[in-house]
């Protein structure tokens, strides 16, 4: 399971979160957000990081990143034309997926861009994730990402859904849009400890099963 952490606003943080083991750092490039990041900081971070880099926007004007970035994201419900056309892109994008009665449908809906994969969140800001609305939309989108509350108290909550990556943003800050490099740690621990408890979980049932058929 993989590790984004999200909302990084300077290069100190991006630092701190791939020395921690994050898998994918987040950077939200649409003007006027609480956490919003240049996209420059998009070009430094890369020379300094092995983390897959993610431009986050509410709108889909990527052009100042599309030569920056690995992966975009687009963090809201967007209409059918809007995600056929982002099957024209050669490009890579997350797309947030509520979880909610409409999103479980809605995510079935995104199959239509095969360049992109869902990130399941909260359906309304602030609220955590209904898990048991994610579970079902995990079923349907197995590659989904989950976020929505995270913190290291509540992690194992999330991981145990199986999802392909945990998304964190708030819940490893010590303030908005400064990270908490201790947080970010047990974060990452917890899902990496969790996976690797999964496998061997896995295997030992493969054994027994091969040894009593």
């Amino acid at each position: 399971m993989k590790v984004k952490f999200c909302g990084i606003t300077n290069i100190e943080d991006a630092m701190a979160a791939d020395r921690a083991g994050a898998d994918m750092l987040g950077f939200v490039v649409q003007p006027g957000q609480l956490r919003h990041a240049p996209p420059d900081l998009i070009a430094q971070a890369r020379r300094v990081v092995r983390a897959v880099t993610v431009a986050v926007r509410l709108d889909m004007n990527f052009e100042e990143t599309l030569g920056i970035a690995d992966l975009f994201q687009v963090h809201r419900v967007l209409a059918l034309d809007e995600l056929e056309s982002l099957a024209s892109f050669s490009a890579k994008f997350i797309l947030y997926a509520p979880a909610s009665r409409e999103g479980l449908e809605y995510v079935k809906y995104l199959s239509v861009v095969p360049n992109a994969v869902p990130l399941i969140d909260s359906a309304v800001k602030g609220i955590p994730t209904d898990l048991q609305t994610a579970k079902r939309m995990l079923d349907a989108r197995p590659d989904s990402g989950l976020g929505g509350g995270i913190t290291p108290e509540n992690v194992q909550h999330y991981s145990d859904l199986n999802p392909a990556w945990i998304d964190v943003s708030s819940g490893i800050e010590l303030r908005p849009g400064k990270k908490d490099p201790e947080k970010m740690r047990k974060i990452v621990e917890a899902v990496k400890n969790g996976s690797d408890r999964e496998k061997a979980v896995r295997h030992a049932r493969a054994l027994r099963a091969f040894f009593q058929g």
